[in-house]
Formats: C-alpha cells, sequence, structure tokens
C-alpha cells in the first residue's frame, strides 16, 4: 500500500496489532507470510486488446491494470521539433475502489497520469528521436490510455509495469518518405503487419512504494 493508507491504518490499530506488525517487520516478516521485500504475485499479458498498436494486463495481487497505446501521426513540439511524443490519459474505474466514488478516482487519475510524465519526460527514459518522422513536420505521437480496473494496493508501482510492457508490446508501421518530383515529401506507410518498428523500453524506470513504519 502506500504511505498514506499503512499512515491511516496504523493509527485505527490497537496497540498490540500495531506492536505485532512493527515486530514483524524487525523480524522481516509481514502479517500475510511475506517477507518485508517480497512483492505481491505478478501476472502479465501483452497483444490483449484489439484495434491498438500495444496492450497489456496486469495483476499484481488483487490490483488490475489494463493499458492500450496507440500510435497516431502529429506535429512534433516545436521546442523539441526531432522528437515524438507519449500523451498518457488514466481512468479510474468507478467499481475499482470505494474511494473512487464521485471525485476520488477522478485526482487519483491526475496523480498517476503526472506521475508518467514526469517519469517520460526524461530524455534518457525513452527514445523519443525514434519516433521522429519528419523534423519539425511529423512525428508520431503514442497515446497511452491506462484504466485501473481494480486497485488493491501498490497502484503506482502496478501502473508503471502495466506501462512498460504494453509500450514494449507496441508496434509502430515502418515509414517511407520520400520526395516528387516538386520536392514535396511524401510519407509512405508499410502495410506489412510484420514490417514494424519495436521501442527500446529498456530504460523505462519503474515506480515502487514503499512503507516505513518506526524509526
Amino acid at each position: 500500500g502506500s504511505k498514506g493508507s499503512m499512515a491511516s491504518t496504523l493509527g485505527v490499530l490497537s496497540d498490540a496489532e500495531r506492536l505485532f506488525i512493527v515486530h514483524g517487520v524487525q523480524d522481516d516478516l509481514r502479517s500475510d507470510g511475506r517477507a518485508c521485500e517480497d512483492y505481491r504475485h505478478v501476472e502479465v499479458e501483452t497483444d490483449v486488446v484489439s484495434n491498438t498498436s500495444g496492450s497489456a494486463r496486469l495483476r499484481l495481487g488483487n490490483t488490475d491494470i489494463l493499458v492500450g497505446v496507440k500510435a497516431e501521426m502529429g506535429e512534433p513540439d516545436p521546442g523539441r521539433p526531432k522528437e515524438g511524443k507519449l500523451e498518457f490519459f488514466v481512468d479510474c474505474s468507478a467499481n475499482a475502489s470505494p474511494e473512487f466514488e464521485g471525485r476520488g478516482g477522478e485526482e487519483l487519475a491526475i496523480e498517476v497520469s503526472n506521475a508518467l510524465q514526469r517519469i517520460f519526460s526524461s530524455r534518457s527514459t525513452l527514445d523519443l528521436t525514434s519516433l521522429c518522422i519528419i523534423p519539425g513536420g511529423q512525428c508520431w505521437v503514442l497515446y497511452v490510455d491506462v484504466l485501473v480496473l481494480e486497485c488493491g494496493g501498490n497502484l503506482f508501482d502496478a501502473v508503471s509495469l502495466a506501462v512498460k510492457a504494453a509500450l514494449f508490446n507496441t508496434r509502430i508501421p515502418t515509414v517511407l518518405v520520400t520526395a516528387d518530383d516538386e520536392g514535396q515529401q511524401e510519407i509512405e506507410l508499410s502495410d506489412d503487419p510484420y514490417d514494424v518498428k519495436r521501442l527500446d523500453v529498456e530504460n523505462v524506470p519503474l515506480i515502487v512504494t514503499l512503507s516505513k513504519i518506526g524509526h
């Protein structure tokens, strides 16, 4: 769980329960039998959503995340004319957690989206120049849709891993740029489903949530 939920949980525990948790942590043992550094069970599937360039579904304990990536042509930002772009959309299903009813889910979705934007704003995370088609003219824009189906803890960790898996699964059509008789550049997309470009996601970081218990 996140720091906030752990702090609020410890606030409503009896002294005996609090002592049990703190002593368990000292002995590297959680109340559910896991060691302090053990993750919940993780399952990842890719290629799970049709009509996308890439997709992934991740289950981490009781948390369930679905990510779809769509690659579409667009114009690069003026300040980064030789780079493509990523745009994140996060939706927390109202059924995912009782906390998501009303505006709770909306606020958390913005928080998760901002965290992803921060990660991918670093040039070392993903080579955005590989998404450039015509410098200053055309680039690939990757629209990354994140749907939180169920929230059972470690939300930021699960989302970051699901996004990395979906980007790993993403296939971008190969583009041929040619010039016509008048020197105008023309873009030709390969219609061969195997003639695609894959993203190098090796340097895409993962979020790890920690809870501090005791001093």
